[in-house]
């Protein structure tokens, strides 16, 4: 059985793709077993992304320290957010979130916890950031288990699952021996990366690609480069009207 069943950009749009663009759901993780990997950031970034593409999105943090919540909260008081860590509600939370939601983006714990691997074992897609780094690199395996193991018990159906290299420097020579490590491995890793810049740094509380091009050009490039390479041009957005008509805060557990 093939674990990873991860798309190239030339290839058929897979099958989670294709069927929640047809029913409008879809579930997307953020996972990493190590803490400090980008996770909440791009989280973040991403619910602001597709927000401002039309979609009736929502973000369920089940990390305690709760960075994205704050984050999401503070960018646009409208998006949903939900606040669950324990098995049992972050599976209702993300049931009742995708009644109302075109998608639902979780941020997991930088640790081996139950909210991680339940999220895992929930997600139609797991985006796994990682740095280029030694340490990172013997904590991949780790980070994975739930994902495999998802995997094997759904019949490799999903999580989709995609490695992407986060916090880099242009021209880094670490991260370009990374990505073949991880290539030679097998590994499903994006193309696009996501460079260390001093605007993602200091966008919290907003996102790059809300920030004037002359703040945030290149990190807002960085953003918009990965997410459409994961997501695709054929999620089409909804009109923003339909979109509104469902939105909200909505912050439980806190």
């Amino acid at each position: 059985m093939t674990v990873w069943q991860v798309q190239t950009a030339n290839s058929a749009l897979p099958g989670w793709q294709s069927a929640c663009h047809a029913h409008l759901e879809m579930f997307i993780a953020f996972t990493n077993t190590k803490g400090g990997v980008g996770k909440s950031t791009l989280a973040a970034h991403l619910v602001i992304w597709l927000r401002d593409r039309g979609f009736n999105v929502a973000l369920l943090d089940t990390d305690d320290q709760l960075t994205a919540a704050r984050w999401i909260k503070a960018a646009d008081p409208t998006i949903t957010v939900t606040i669950a860590n324990d098995m049992e509600s972050i599976q209702k939370a993300r049931t009742e979130l995708l009644r109302s939601h075109d998608i639902v983006i979780a941020d997991t714990p930088g640790k081996e916890s139950d909210a991680s691997r339940t999220v895992a074992f929930l997600a139609d897609l797991a985006i796994v950031p990682l740095q280029p780094s030694k340490p990172d690199l013997r904590a991949i395996k780790d980070a994975l288990k739930s994902i495999r193991l998802a995997q094997e018990v759904t019949g490799g159906k999903r999580p989709e699952a995609i490695l992407v290299l986060s916090l880099t420097a242009k021209g880094d020579v670490q991260t370009r021996i990374l990505r073949e490590q991880l290539a030679a491995n097998g590994f499903p890793i994006a193309r696009s990366e996501i460079r260390r810049l001093n605007a993602l740094r200091d966008s919290c509380d907003t996102a790059v690609t809300r920030l004037r091009p002359s703040e945030a050009r290149e990190a807002a490039a960085d953003i918009d480069a990965l997410f459409t390479e994961l997501l695709g041009e054929r999620l089409t957005p909804l009109p923003r009207n339909v979109q509104g008509s469902t939105g909200g805060k909505k912050v439980a557990n806190e």
